[in-house]
């Protein structure tokens, strides 16, 4: 079973909503389905987990007569599509002007309104991927008015939403981990928001201790290029002019650096009781006369050339 399933079982068998709850959910589901039409409301299910839930709501919500069959697809493999019909009858307009009250700012200004339109539309066109591979939910909307409207919701709510055109849909996403958290809890999978919780918690830690050990690595790897960089320079030193023709406290560091190659610059100013910045003045005097020698050696051997 899919990440995405998971979510919409826990969410199916979950029976305790509001009536308000449930009346925004059957609207979000007819609405993205296009199931209202001028004489009858009528929309299929591929789910029949999903055809169970919707027709238990509107038994609930309404006494009007209800018709349910199947047929086969051949679309992408054979399988079922339930078919949810309501005639027009007697109290079918009552239904339908209950239906718009839950539209537009009547269903913006109502928390169980909200939470239940936005599970109609996730449980129909909604798809969350594993916190393992990534922080992603998705909602894939044919109709545009319908991926504004819940694109303002989930903006209104303080969520980072995005909305975009995919595969001919209005794709409106979350990729920040705790709003899809605030949603899975907001929708009622209160199971797998902690599930996803924890995941994402063993994420962060990995990804800190992982950040932290490169960060390590990096710094040896510093303080090592640093180590032979200096050791290079004392070489050359003590090939051109010797070391002991240093000033005391630079033969001291000079040698000091050679016994110790990987050593950190801090590392070394503790083994002679000095500050850090004070052993880096010494090797960047080291250093100065290591350029001057350079530079002697390069005009000794032009005057050589020329001559």
């Amino acid at each position: 079973m899919s990440y995405t399933s998971q979510v919409k079982t826990e969410i199916i068998k979950k029976t305790i909503y509001t009536t308000k709850e449930k009346i925004a959910e059957l609207r979000g589901i007819l609405d993205v389905k296009n199931a209202i039409q001028p004489n009858k409301i009528e929309f299929k299910l591929e789910s029949i987990e999903l055809a169970n839930r919707v027709y238990s709501l509107l038994k609930e919500v309404t006494q009007l007569k209800l018709s349910v069959k199947y047929s086969i697809s051949m679309n992408f493999g054979e399988h079922r599509v339930y078919i949810i019909t309501i005639e027009k009858q007697n109290g079918y307009t009552d239904f339908i002007k209950m239906l718009e009250g839950f539209r537009g700012e009547k269903i913006e200004e109502d928390e169980e309104r909200v939470a239940g339109f936005v599970r109609g539309l996730f449980l129909s066109t909604g798809y969350v991927k594993p916190p393992e591979k990534e922080y992603a939910m998705d909602f894939f909307i044919d109709d545009e008015e319908m991926a504004e409207e819940l694109y303002r919701i989930l903006l209104n709510l303080g969520k980072k939403v995005s909305k975009t055109k995919k595969r001919n849909k209005n794709l409106v996403y979350l990729r920040n981990c705790e709003d899809i958290m605030d949603v899975l809890v907001m929708i009622g999978s209160i199971k797998e928001f902690y599930k996803y919780e924890e995941i994402t918690m063993m994420k962060d830690l990995k990804n800190k201790t992982i950040r932290e050990m490169n960060w390590e690595v990096a710094n040896e790897t510093k303080a090592l290029n640093t180590g032979l960089k200096q050791i290079k320079m004392i070489n050359y030193i003590g090939k051109v002019i010797g070391i002991n023709k240093l000033s005391s406290v630079l033969e001291e560091v000079a040698f000091l650096r050679l016994q110790n190659p990987e050593s950190s610059l801090q590392e070394l100013a503790d083994m002679i009781g000095i500050s850090k910045s004070g052993i880096r003045n010494r090797f960047r005097r080291i250093e100065e006369i290591y350029n001057e020698l350079l530079e002697e050696n390069k005009g000794r051997v032009s005057d050589e050339n020329h001559n």
